[in-house]
């Protein structure tokens, strides 16, 4: 008879880079047993750029704990890159971003495919192009929440007026970026075709992220 089984080990997610492997060994990253970690070896450098989504799930028989989800993050990791046979070399010790939010599932979600941006973020632009020739990877990590939290980070909103609001806030702050002050109080002035300019800087960056007004 098969039997569901609460997350509680870090066999309990899966990603998939589209292209590569399955993996499913994340690491627990602290005592709660409410963390993984998941170093994502093989994928480096100006290849990182080049991952728009990524798909994150539970394992087949998986259920976490009652009104919980598992939110997914990512970090940058930079190893200076051993200019010889040194001791000191191999000792070099890594630099680490924040995390950051990709999404998150829960037992009623218990998958998604999920925008990364690493494309047009800076922060991996940064490490990439870094003078210092280090050898850039990503960490993700799993945080196991309830529901509340992940509602409140943005990670599983209500897809349809989440995405509308968003794009209104980006054409809002747009217009607002030309606003003379003019108009007196309440009242926004700015030129003729501020919304063709607008549609043509949106359309540009939807290229090249079609997830980037979700990212802010």
């Amino acid at each position: 008879m098969n039997q569901s089984h609460t997350a509680a080990s870090p066999q309990a997610f899966g990603v998939i880079i589209p292209g590569g492997f399955v993996r499913t060994d994340f690491q627990p990253s602290d005592a709660s047993g409410m963390k993984f970690a998941l170093g994502l070896s093989g994928i480096s450098g100006n290849d990182i750029s080049t991952i728009s989504e990524l798909v994150f799930f539970l394992l087949p028989g998986v259920s976490l704990p009652h009104d919980h989800g598992a939110i997914l993050y990512w970090q940058i990791v930079s190893t200076p890159a051993p200019h010889g046979a040194t001791l000191t070399s191999f000792l070099a010790t890594p630099t680490k971003t924040e995390f950051e939010l990709v999404g998150a599932i829960a037992n009623n979600k218990p998958s998604g495919v999920f925008r990364t941006g690493w494309s047009t973020n800076e922060t991996v632009s940064s490490a990439i192009n870094s003078p210092c020739g280090s050898v850039v990877t990503v960490n993700l990590g799993v945080s196991i929440e309830p529901l509340g939290n992940i509602t409140n980070v943005g990670a599983m909103p209500d897809r349809t007026v989440h995405v509308a609001k968003n794009i209104a806030l980006d054409l809002f702050n747009y217009m607002q970026s030309f606003d003379s002050g003019g108009g007196g109080a309440g009242n926004m002035v700015v030129p003729k075709n501020v919304f063709d300019r607008w549609m043509a800087r949106f359309e540009s960056k939807f290229r090249l992220d079609p997830n980037f007004f979700n990212k802010n």
